[in-house]
């Protein structure tokens, strides 16, 4: 079986569980969403839809790749530390950390096709219970989370939208968890053979140096932005091929292990290591009093 084959099939499977999880960021479809701001232990939804919807990047993932054996071979400080703290959220891209076996899904809060709105109204079962975002970060209850999102906006809404929307998401990301470390990836870089037309690097960067804006403004020593775009790049400044998975956008294992270690010497260069254990500490502390 070719490449372009297995790519349609699992891009038709990976369509199905799109309407099934994510389908607030499909055009044309329902969506089965909560209010971002109460419990969704009920079961109560508003089946409201998201304004500037337009058709959303369907998921890919490399049928060729094995899941993730080891990442001992891998050199950065305190990388094992980190990888056993890290909590990731957002898209597709956000979903490959789970699905290669890098990290198991008791520790990914993310679904394929979702944008920066979307991800704060949809919901997961990353606990085993279907629960919204709100609920679901407050169950995990991560002390280092990695957010991932915005491939999802570049081709749905203008940059100053999605600012606006990524700076409402951090306002809320620490409401649910005050004392959680948290990182903002940029959006990642597209190779030559991207099959999305509708995004291209030129926009990628635009919508990076909003995000980073973004971090800024927040102005928090425990929010910080971390540049996954130029990790991936080659000398031609596209996504290196070595990195696609099979559509030219999203990222394949050797994507995933070099943000790895990159993210690391980021998270290092913070002392976030010590915040973290510092964060742990205290609610150890409260925890037995």
């Amino acid at each position: 079986m070719n490449k372009k084959i297995l790519a349609a099939l699992v891009s038709a499977v990976m369509a199905l569980g799109m309407l099934t999880g994510c389908g607030n960021e499909i055009k044309g479809h329902e969506a089965r969403v909560i209010d971002a701001d109460q419990s969704s232990q009920t079961g109560n939804d508003n089946n409201s839809t998201d304004p500037n919807i337009n058709d959303s990047i369907t998921p890919y993932y490399d049928p060729n790749i094995e899941k993730v054996d080891s990442i001992d071979y891998l050199k950065a400080d305190n990388m094992k530390y980190y990888f056993e703290k890290m909590v990731v959220a957002g898209d597709s891209i956000a979903n490959g950390w789970q699905f290669y076996g890098l990290l198991p899904k008791s520790r990914s809060i993310a679904y394929g096709g979702l944008s920066t709105f979307g991800f704060t109204v949809w919901e997961y079962d990353t606990t085993g219970k279907t629960l919204g975002m709100r609920e679901t970060l407050k169950k995990v209850n991560p002390t280092l989370l990695y957010v991932c999102l915005g491939m999802n906006d570049v081709n749905i809404r203008d940059k100053e939208t999605f600012a606006s929307q990524y700076l409402d998401l951090l306002k809320k990301l620490k409401t649910y968890v005050p004392d959680c470390f948290i990182v903002v990836q940029s959006i990642t870089p597209v190779a030559k053979t991207n099959v999305y037309k509708q995004v291209n690097n030129s926009s990628v960067r635009a919508y990076n140096a909003e995000l980073r804006k973004v971090v800024a403004e927040f102005g928090r020593e425990d929010v910080i932005y971390f540049n996954a775009y130029n990790s991936l790049l080659d000398e031609n400044g596209q996504l290196d091929m070595k990195y696609e998975a099979g559509d030219g956008l999203h990222i394949n294992t050797e994507a995933y292990k070099k943000l790895l270690e990159d993210l690391s010497k980021r998270l290092n260069q913070e002392m976030a290591k010590q915040r973290i254990e510092a964060v742990e500490e205290q609610r150890k502390e409260k925890a037995n009093q």
